[in-house]
C-alpha cells in the first residue's frame, strides 16, 4: 500500500503538465493526494469517489479538475472486481504543476488568473455544459499529439479553465486536508467496507475493530479526518446509490429505502432531504428537466 501522499511528476520527467491514459479492469482504490492539479476525464466507468469531503456517485463522461493536495479516490462498483466481467476503467488525466504553471504564467501577466483557477481547484471542480465538451475534447486530442501541440492544446485548456463558469465545486467552503501519510491502511481499510457492505447493517464496534481501535477512538479519529461522522459517511454513500437507482429508472421508491442499506422508509425519505435538500420524488422529477 503506497502512502497517502503520492508523488507523481518524478515519475513522468515532465515539467509543467502531463498527460496519462488509464485503461484497467478497475481504478485504484487507493485514497490519496498529490501536490499536482489534475484534470480527470472518465471515458468509462462508474462506482463512488471522494474528493476531499464529497462523497458522490460517478459515471461515464464526467470531467473533475483537482486542486494541489485534495485528497481523492476513484472506487468501482462491485461487478468491476469479477473475474468475469468485461466492462473496464478507462480515464484520460492531465496533470499540472501549480508551481510551475504560476511561475511560468507570471511571464505573461496571468498569474492572477491563475491563482484563481488554483484556489477554486482546490475544492474540485466539476465540469458541466460546452465547457465540458470543449475540455474533453482537447484532452482526448492530447493523448494522440506531439510535445508542440500538445502545449498549444494545453494552453486552451487553461484559457477554458479561468474563463468558464459552467462547474461544480465539490468540497464543502472551508475545508482542509487532514489527511497524513500514517492514515493510508485505516482509512482505506474503512471506505472499502463501506463500498462493499452500505446496503447491509453496520455496527460501529465492528468497524472500529477492522482497524484495531475502539468504538470511541474510531469516531474521534473518522471526524477528525473526514469532517464528518461515521454515520453521516455511511449514510451519504447510501444516499448516492439511491440517486444511482433513481435515475435508472426502473426502481420504485418505496422499495428503495432497504436497497440501500436503510432499515426503514421514513429514514430514508429523512435523510434523502437532509443530504439532497429535496424528497426523492422531487429528485426524480429534476432528472427529467
Amino acid at each position: 500500500m503506497k502512502p497517502v501522499f503520492a508523488k507523481i511528476q518524478e515519475e513522468s520527467h515532465m515539467g509543467i503538465f502531463a498527460v496519462r491514459v488509464i485503461d484497467l479492469p478497475y481504478f485504484s482504490t487507493e485514497f490519496h493526494f498529490h501536490k499536482e492539479c489534475q484534470l480527470v476525464y472518465v471515458v468509462e466507468s462508474e462506482g463512488r469517489r471522494i474528493i476531499g469531503d464529497s462523497v458522490e456517485n460517478f459515471n461515464s463522461d464526467e470531467l473533475i479538475l483537482l486542486g494541489p493536495d485534495i485528497p481523492h479516490v476513484w472506487h468501482n462498483d462491485r461487478k468491476y472486481f469479477d473475474r468475469n466481467n468485461i466492462a473496464h476503467a478507462r480515464s484520460v488525466a492531465l496533470f499540472i504543476d501549480p508551481d510551475k504553471l504560476l511561475a511560468s504564467m507570471g511571464q505573461f501577466g496571468l498569474e492572477r488568473q491563475t491563482e484563481l483557477l488554483l484556489k477554486k481547484s482546490q475544492r474540485g471542480m466539476k465540469f458541466s455544459g460546452q465547457a465540458k465538451k470543449t475540455l474533453k475534447n482537447i484532452l482526448l486530442e492530447m493523448t494522440d499529439q506531439q510535445p508542440f501541440a500538445q502545449l498549444i492544446s494545453f494552453m486552451r485548456i487553461l484559457d477554458t479553465l479561468t474563463r468558464t463558469r459552467e462547474y461544480t465545486l465539490l468540497a464543502s467552503h472551508g475545508y482542509v486536508n487532514t489527511y497524513q501519510a500514517k492514515d493510508n491502511d485505516r482509512i482505506d481499510t474503512v471506505f472499502k467496507y463501506v463500498f462493499s457492505h452500505f446496503k447491509n447493517e453496520m455496527q460501529l464496534d465492528d468497524v472500529a475493530k477492522l482497524v484495531n481501535m475502539n468504538k470511541q477512538a474510531f469516531c474521534r479519529y473518522f471526524k477528525s479526518r473526514t469532517q464528518k461522522t461515521f454515520v453521516q459517511f455511511v449514510n451519504e454513500v447510501r444516499i448516492g446509490h439511491a440517486c444511482k437507482l433513481l435515475a435508472e429508472g426502473d426502481h420504485p421508491i418505496a422499495a428503495l429505502a432497504y436497497e440501500c442499506g436503510f432499515n426503514s422508509l421514513s429514514n430514508f425519505n429523512r435523510f434523502f432531504r437532509e443530504i439532497k435538500l429535496m424528497t426523492p420524488r422531487d429528485y426524480c422529477r429534476s432528472l427529467g428537466e
